[in-house]
C-alpha cells in the first residue's frame, strides 16, 4: 500500500485508510507493507504490517517541484524491490512509481490506483508535471477505483476514465452507541438541539461560513440551539465566522473545540441532534457515516458524495446547494433541512435507521470487496 503521507503524521481520510485497510488486510492472513513519506526515514513494524517510511525532501511548497515529485522518483525502487503481488496506491504520485517500477525496474506487481478526491483537470493546467502524474495513473493502471458514484462520474467527464465504486469503509465499532435508550429522554431536549459541524472550517467549500448565518435564523425558532464546531479552524477563520452578519448576536451559543483527540468524535457525534455537512465536492463524507454508526442524523448538500449516503427521511436530509458551483449558498434550504430534522428527533426509530445505513460502509461490508480487490490481482 502506497501514499504520500501516513498516520499519524498527518490525519485525513487517506491516512486512516491506509491504516486501517492494511490492518484489516494482515488480519486476514496477507502480508501487507506500507511504503509512505515521514519527517524522518525508518522502518517500523505496527502490528503485522511494516512500515516503509522516506524521508520527506523539498519541503511540501512551492508545487511545482515538492516533497511530492522527490517521494514518486525515490519509491520506484524500493516498489520494484519489495516483490509485491499487487500494489494499491492512493495517490497519482505513488501510482505513477508503481507504473515505473514496472516499466524500469521489472517489477511484475499489478496497480490498483483508488482516487480519494475529486480531481478536475483545471486544478492540473499550472502544474504540467503533475498532469503528466495523473494521466500517466489513470489510464496506465491496472484497475481505476472512486470513493463515489459522484466520483466516478466526474472522473469520466474530466479525465475519460471509467472507474470502479467502492466507498472508505468505517470502523463501526468506534462510532456504534451502546444499546438504544428510550427515545423520550431524547426528544425532551429537542428545544434545545445540538449541532455538530465536523471538518475543515478552514476550506470555505465545506460551509462554515454558510452554517453560521443559518444558525443566526434558527436561533430566531429555537432559542437554545447550539452549533458546535470540531475540526481545524484556525484563529482567522474563527474571526471571520463570528464577524458574519448576526452572529454576534449568538455567540454564546457557538463552540469551536478544535481538532482534539480522536476518541472525543465518537462522544461528540453521539451527544449531537444532527450532523451537519454543507460541503460542495465532498468525495464522499466520512464524517457523515460516522455520525450515522453513532445513531445521529445527518443534513448535507444534495452534492457530491452524500448523494450516496444520505437515504430516506429517517437518517437525515439532503438540500440543494444553490446556483454556485464552488460554493453552497443556499441559506434557506438548510435552515428548512435543519428544522426538518430536528423536528423529527432521535427516535429509537431514527437511531435504529441511522445505523443500519451506516453498516452498508462498515468494514464488514466492504472489507471483503478490498480484499477480493487486491487478492484478484494477483
Amino acid at each position: 500500500m502506497t501514499n504520500p503521507f501516513v498516520w499519524p503524521y498527518v490525519r485525513r481520510g487517506s491516512e486512516r485508510l491506509v491504516n486501517d485497510l492494511s490492518a484489516y488486510l494482515a488480519q486476514r492472513g496477507h502480508e501487507v507493507s506500507v511504503f509512505a513519506s515521514a519527517p524522518d526515514a525508518m522502518v517500523e513494524k505496527r502490528g503485522d504490517v511494516t512500515y516503509h517510511l522516506l524521508r520527506e525532501r523539498l519541503g511540501r511548497r512551492p508545487r511545482q517541484i515538492n516533497s511530492l515529485h522527490s517521494y514518486a522518483w525515490r519509491l520506484q525502487r524500493p516498489l520494484a524491490e519489495a516483490g509485491a503481488d499487487a500494489v494499491f496506491c492512493l495517490n497519482y504520485f505513488d501510482a505513477w512509481a508503481a507504473l515505473r517500477a514496472r516499466q524500469r525496474l521489472g517489477a511484475r506487481h499489478r496497480v490498483i490506483f483508488l482516487v480519494v478526491g475529486l480531481p478536475s483537470r483545471r486544478y492540473f493546467r499550472a502544474v504540467p508535471l503533475d498532469a503528466w502524474f495523473m494521466h500517466t495513473a489513470l489510464h496506465a493502471a491496472d484497475r481505476v477505483v472512486a470513493v463515489s458514484r459522484f466520483a466516478a462520474e466526474m472522473l469520466a467527464s474530466e479525465f475519460g476514465v471509467r472507474a470502479e465504486v467502492l466507498p472508505v469503509p468505517v470502523v463501526m465499532g468506534e462510532f456504534e452507541a451502546p444499546a438504544l435508550r428510550l427515545g423520550a429522554a431524547v426528544d425532551a431536549a429537542a428545544d434545545a438541539p445540538v449541532l455538530l459541524f465536523a471538518g475543515d472550517a478552514d476550506q470555505p467549500r465545506k460551509g462554515a461560513a454558510l452554517l453560521c448565518r443559518a444558525f443566526v435564523q434558527l436561533r430566531a425558532q429555537l432559542s437554545r440551539a447550539r452549533l458546535v464546531f470540531s475540526g481545524q479552524a484556525s484563529a482567522d477563520t474563527m474571526a471571520n465566522l463570528l464577524a458574519l452578519p448576526g452572529v454576534a448576536a449568538v455567540r454564546e451559543g457557538i463552540e469551536f473545540r478544535g481538532l482534539g483527540a480522536l476518541g472525543e468524535l465518537p462522544g461528540l457525534y453521539r451527544s449531537a441532534s444532527v450532523t451537519v455537512l454543507p460541503a460542495v465536492f465532498e468525495a464522499l463524507g466520512m464524517a457523515l457515516i460516522e455520525s450515522l454508526a453513532s445513531g445521529t442524523p445527518v443534513v448535507a448538500a444534495r452534492h457530491g458524495g452524500a448523494l450516496d449516503i444520505v437515504a430516506g427521511p429517517l437518517v437525515g436530509q439532503l438540500f440543494d446547494p444553490g446556483p454556485r458551483v464552488e460554493q453552497n449558498e443556499n441559506e434557506a434550504g438548510l435552515v428548512a433541512a435543519l428544522l426538518d430534522v430536528v423536528a423529527r428527533g432521535k427516535t429509537d426509530v431514527v437511531r435504529s435507521a441511522c445505523v443500519d445505513q451506516a453498516r452498508r460502509f462498515s468494514w464488514e461490508t466492504l472489507g471483503p470487496r478490498y480484499e477480493s480487490l487486491l487478492v484478484g490481482a494477483r
